[in-house]
């Protein structure tokens, strides 16, 4: 099994997003806040249930954080699932 690469997730993310929207600082805030997300929400168990992760859920909990903290670079919702299911790919990627 290969080991999780924060710069390789945040590529897979990038990736899904068009160029003007590709900053890597802004997909590195919202990886940390996908992970933020896990945390809360006990997806970082092991025993974490049926494994999946509701994307909708975690584009509020991003869209929640932004309102009150905005990005550099301005993401719509559909960008921020485009890039919480790269995530996830890249994730199951590993397994």
């Amino acid at each position: 099994m290969k080991e999780y690469n924060e710069s390789e997730a945040v590529e897979a993310m990038c990736a899904v997003l068009p160029p003007e929207s590709r900053d890597n600082d802004s997909v590195c805030e919202v990886l940390d806040l996908i992970y933020d997300y896990y945390e809360e929400n006990g997806e970082l168990d092991i025993d974490d249930g049926d494994g999946e992760t509701d994307v909708d859920a975690v584009v509020e909990y991003i869209l929640k954080y932004f309102r009150k903290n905005a990005p550099e670079v301005h993401f719509t919702p559909a960008q921020i699932a485009d890039m919480v299911r790269a995530e996830i790919d890249y994730e199951d990627s590993l397994l």
